[in-house]
């Protein structure tokens, strides 16, 4: 493909859309999962000693959730093929969670966490949905370029949330500063609700439309009985069910990383709140141009070799953060998780969405949130659990290299097709 070729492919109505979708969310990732919310959470609503773990805990439990019911909504979306609608709700319902965390304080735990649990229930869901929709926006020979940008576009709308909302949060959550800090939930909200607007407009389901009127509980058991058929295919099926076992442990992984990086920084590196936004703006700015070359390099040189070569980087990366003491080895922690960061997840999803079978396409892809989902409800609990009983964040995140190996050693055995 020529180089113009390459990039005009990115900006036809349907994929541009698609891709917004990744820059919308990211304002959530990023605020909310990432960096202002969970160190507001730690400090001011759970109280610093036991910190981690609530937080851990309420990760988990949120992405345990949408682990059990993503694959029944993808069976359901397989059914009826009414996935839009479905991915309207639950990003609204997203929205309105994400909003209501400005109303959270001291002494309000329990409040904060059913919110933020709803808030992330309800996104990993409509990410769910969304990544299925990628086979209708791409072929099997640039779905790699198309997940890139679609990730690219995700770490620069985290880059845009980040200095939109600075003057908001630099100044943390002391005092006088304290409503301007949770005003950064509702922004973000608003945020996400915005750029997701493309999406509603322009998603398109494809199949035909199973015009029965069935109820709210007979469409369940539809996918609760999908759902588990589905799941026997999987005997048929061994490279899908090996898939989603590696991809279960990169997930864990990484969704663990990503949701104590910010307590980490400023817990064991002692980093300032205006240290740890640089070192996320470096972050995201490296990973835009990296998340598509990754997607142009995999469609050329195929997913696999892409996505084991940067399970490697992550396994550096775990080891440094495992022993950094410095600043500027974060700096440099920073540069290699930018370059490969959007590029292991975006090649495992063109990856996965190139092998599943179309008619099952929903179901499947909600297995793979579910592999997804509870990977990332352990992962988290397991070094928020190492890190307030021990004391010690580091032992906590070098638990994490195992996962990485056992990924790998698992997607070589994989083949492509």
């Amino acid at each position: 493909m020529k180089f113009g070729e390459f990039f005009r492919q990115f900006f036809k109505k349907d994929v541009f859309s698609w891709a917004l979708f990744d820059f919308a969310n990211s304002s959530h990732v990023t605020m909310i999962l990432s960096f202002v919310f969970p160190i507001y959470f730690k400090e001011i609503i759970a109280g610093a000693q036991y910190g981690d773990f609530y937080w851990g805990l309420i990760g988990s439990l949120s992405v345990l959730l949408a682990g059990f019911v993503s694959p029944v909504i993808g069976a359901v979306a397989d059914y009826d093929s009414r996935k839009k609608i479905k991915f309207i709700w639950c990003v609204l319902l997203s929205v309105v969670a994400t909003a209501l965390l400005f109303f959270s304080s001291s002494g309000t735990l329990i409040f904060a966490s059913l919110v933020f649990i709803a808030s992330n229930f309800f996104l990993l869901l409509s990410q769910s949905l969304y990544d299925s929709f990628l086979s209708h926006v791409s072929t099997k020979k640039n779905a790699g370029s198309i997940s890139g940008f679609g990730y690219a576009l995700g770490y620069l709308g985290g880059i845009v949330t980040m200095l939109l909302m600075k003057p908001l949060y630099v100044n943390g959550y002391g005092g006088e500063y304290e409503l301007l800090y949770k005003l950064t939930f509702a922004l973000t909200a608003l945020f996400f609700l915005i750029f997701s607007i493309p999406a509603f407009i322009y998603f398109k389901d494809k199949g035909k439309k199973n015009n029965k009127s069935e109820s709210l509980w007979e469409l369940s058991k539809i996918g609760f009985r999908n759902t588990f058929l589905a799941f026997k295919e999987f005997r048929k099926e061994k490279h899908l069910a090996w898939f989603l076992v590696a991809f279960y442990f990169m997930n864990d992984a990484l969704v663990t990383i990503f949701a104590f990086i910010s307590l980490y920084g400023v817990g064991t590196l002692n980093l300032t709140m205006s240290q740890m936004g640089l070192i996320f703006i470096i972050l995201q700015v490296i990973a835009f141009p990296s998340s598509i070359l990754c997607g142009w390099f995999a469609d050329k040189f195929g997913q696999r070799r892409i996505l084991l070569f940067t399970l490697f980087i992550w396994v550096v990366i775990t080891l440094l953060l495992t022993f950094a003491h410095t600043w500027s080895t974060f700096l440099i922690i920073a540069v290699l998780t930018g370059l490969v960061l959007g590029g292991s997840q975006s090649v495992a999803r063109s990856w996965f969405s190139n092998i599943v079978p179309d008619k099952k396409r929903f179901v499947l892809f909600g297995f793979n949130s579910f592999a997804s989902k509870i990977s990332a409800a352990i992962g988290p609990v397991l070094f928020g659990a190492v890190s307030s009983f021990t004391g010690n964040q580091r032992l906590a995140m070098f638990v994490l290299v195992p996962f990485f190996v056992i990924s790998w050693i698992i997607f070589y055995n994989i083949k492509e097709e």
